[in-house]
């Protein structure tokens, strides 16, 4: 295990795992039969050109460009700054996707792991009229726990959150991975679902917040289990475990939410 950490920390392996997935990712999008539910939100801000931020599970990243427009110059990712999120972003630029560095967990924290540079990126971007795609629990989890990034980020440019998903009937699920990753077959089918935007305020208050990021939650989860019982196959099921801090957003020594 040490040795293989070894060798994914390698740019050269990485660029070679990012093009085997990137490989793997056409031929299985290109081959699945796929239905599309709920899209008709996201195809009109699209043709008006508007931004929204798009939000999918850790576990269903895979797909995310087959629901996407297939215009991506104004889509911006969020990645993280592992040797996994090193890899996943090489294989988003293989797609021309934008991708930003680091992780939206603890955005106040100036310097955590870039988290305050990502995210201001990623609000400069989505201020500018650009689409962003962020994984809720990402980068480590509870899987399927959203966390507070994409609400702030809606909050600060009155961008709505769209939730996405999807599923296939012939699929590998990495059990053992804390995303409980899903793994497409090709030559399958499957099906996409967009789930209703989601709007913050841009005064909300502590409790508005928790509302928000608890909708976001509830209607990825809502979306995902429909597309698993779509497609006749177990439905993964959210970590047990809360996210730290989702009960209520903390609060600065000014009094002021944080």
């Amino acid at each position: 295990m040490t040795m293989l950490k070894r060798l994914l920390s390698q740019p050269w392996a990485q660029e070679a795992v990012a093009f085997l997935l990137l490989l793997y990712v056409e031929l299985a999008r290109r081959s699945i039969r796929w239905e599309v539910r709920g899209d008709e939100f996201v195809r009109q801000a699209w043709d008006e050109k508007l931004p929204l931020i798009g939000c999918v599970w850790h576990g269903r990243v895979l797909m995310t460009l087959q629901g996407w427009k297939r215009e991506r110059e104004r889509m911006v990712a969020l990645a993280s700054r592992s040797r996994e999120g090193e890899i996943g972003a090489r294989w988003a630029r293989w797609y021309k996707v934008g991708v930003v560095r680091g992780s939206t967990r603890n955005p106040d924290k100036p310097g955590a792991k870039g988290g305050e540079a990502a995210y201001r990126a990623m609000i400069n971007h989505l201020s500018a009229g650009g689409c962003g795609a962020v994984t809720p629990d990402g980068p480590r989890g509870p899987r399927m726990r959203a966390g507070y990034g994409a609400v702030r980020m809606a909050r600060e440019t009155g961008v709505p959150m769209v939730p996405f998903t999807w599923s296939s009937r012939g699929r590998t699920v990495l059990h053992r991975a804390w995303d409980k990753h899903c793994l497409p077959h090709p030559f399958s089918r499957g099906i996409i679902i967009w789930g209703e935007p989601i709007y913050v305020p841009s005064d909300a208050t502590p409790e508005q917040l928790e509302a928000a990021r608890l909708e976001l939650e509830t209607r990825l989860n809502r979306i995902t289990r429909e597309a698993d019982e779509a497609m006749g196959v177990d439905v993964v099921e959210p970590d047990e475990r809360r996210r730290p801090g989702t009960a209520r957003p903390r609060r600065n020594r000014a009094g002021g939410e944080a």
